[in-house]
């Protein structure tokens, strides 16, 4: 599968918070006056708004700007699997056995 760039990853978190809130392609154009073919432009990663779009998107998705370019779980389950093993290498014991216990029960 092919890495996804920073524009269709912004475009699925845009997407995310927009079906979150309930909102159509319409209707978050609307309240960020924009067309709505550019809101699917930018969904689909087509297209990459400005950084004054990107906080009027932000306010009308109720988020912080910095949220929209958080990515870490869109990641393939190679990538996500790869980094978890990486912040784990990073972990004391004591805090290692913690992640064990709270991991374990989701599991079992």
């Amino acid at each position: 599968m092919k890495q996804k760039n920073i524009k269709q990853l912004f475009g699925l978190k845009v997407k995310e918070y927009r079906l979150k809130n309930k909102l159509t392609q319409w209707d978050l154009s609307g309240l960020v006056g924009v067309d709505q073919k550019h809101i699917s432009r930018i969904e689909a990663g087509g297209s990459f708004p400005s950084s004054e779009l990107i906080g009027r998107l932000a306010t009308a998705l109720k988020v912080e700007p910095k949220d929209l370019f958080e990515f870490y779980h869109l990641q393939s389950e190679k990538d996500l699997k790869k980094d978890i093993t990486a912040m784990l290498d990073k972990l004391s014991k004591e805090n290692l056995s913690l992640v064990y216990k709270f991991i374990r029960t989701f599991v079992l």
